[in-house]
């Protein structure tokens, strides 16, 4: 194919014209590399973001100098970046409790709870006890009248110090009815005059201590207190004297039980200050209870009534106070 003068010259401009776009192109495109580089830097190349669309217009005129004609060539190029959606951070704090029987209780529909005393102060007419919350592991400070946790001259900080060096812990067992109205001051949670509980030392922890008294509480349980004294029906020195309902015998399942019911005796009359007293509960201010379930197994003499324990729970020693409201007034 032979080319005209014209032919020639009208390709040569458009070859400029191609050559002049290419280059103004290359360089906004150099742009948008960088602008895409430094968008994935930021965002981390997020795939799941949201899309914004950029679009760059680039208008190039060719003059060609040998002719009148003016050619100008509009090019578009878009380029497609990765921006992340907005992220809408929800904070929820939650309230912490605000009465007293909501840190104990919470939603539960328990009762009442053991409480382990690990320290007493008592200020005028006020005793202070630092007890454990056994669900939470945390310490709490409780004020109350001295009247509520003594009586005569044993008080509640008398029988912590009793146990110190032995296996026994003081419980302080709250109700939780009227609990609401405690108030909380200076970090001490004052009790209202509405209170029931009840002060009682055992040698077990507090989830024994929860359950002998939760079978107490719903009637599957009785309570007798047991003497040193054995009684005739003696089997490996499995029986001990006990009350219920008048004088009857108790016959323990094994020596163990036995022995926990007069260990408990002993330390009871170290308390009372009455050394080999067979009976601790002489004096009203502390007595030996056994938590059990009992059937009837036979009269001694034909006038005392033998039990024996069918299910053994506990055996606490149960301190009464001067005033108060008693949360179980059958121990």
């Amino acid at each position: 194919m032979r080319l005209t003068r014209r032919d020639f010259i009208m390709l040569l401009i458009g070859a400029s014209i191609g050559a002049l776009v290419d280059s103004g192109l290359s360089y906004y495109l150099s742009k948008l590399e960088k602008l895409s580089a430094v968008t994935k830097k930021i965002y981390g190349g997020n795939e799941s973001a949201a899309t914004e669309r950029v679009t760059i217009t680039v208008t190039k005129t060719a003059i060609n100098p040998q002719a009148s004609q003016t050619y100008t060539t509009t090019t578009t190029v878009t380029e497609t970046s990765t921006i992340p959606s907005p992220t809408t951070t929800t904070t929820t704090t939650a309230q912490p409790p605000r009465t007293l029987e909501e840190i104990l209780f919470g939603n539960s529909d328990i009762q009442f709870i053991p409480l382990e005393v690990t320290n007493v102060n008592i200020d005028n007419n006020t005793a202070y006890l630092t007890v454990e919350d056994p669900l939470t592991k945390t310490e709490l400070q409780i004020g109350l009248p001295i009247q509520y946790v003594s009586n005569g001259n044993i008080n509640i900080g008398s029988l912590l110090s009793a146990v110190k060096g032995t296996n026994y812990k003081v419980y302080f067992v709250l109700g939780k009815a009227g609990l609401n109205q405690a108030i909380q001051q200076n970090g001490i949670w004052y009790l209202p005059p509405s209170i029931y509980y009840n002060i009682i030392i055992s040698d077990r922890g507090w989830e024994d201590v929860n359950n002998a008294l939760q079978n107490l509480w719903n009637g599957n349980a009785t309570v007798v207190m047991p003497t040193l004294e054995q009684g005739p029906y003696a089997n490996g020195g499995y029986d001990v004297w006990g009350w219920k309902n008048g004088s009857i015998i108790i016959s323990y399942q094994n020596g163990q039980q036995v022995n926990s019911v007069e260990d408990s005796i002993n330390l009871a009359n170290s308390i009372l200050g009455t050394p080999n007293n067979p009976n601790p509960t002489s004096k009203g201010i502390v007595h030996v209870d056994s938590i059990v379930s009992i059937k009837e197994s036979g009269v001694y003499e034909n006038k005392y009534p033998v039990y024996q324990v069918n299910n053994y729970f506990d055996t606490l020693i149960v301190f009464i106070p001067e005033q108060g409201y008693e949360l179980f007034s059958n121990l």
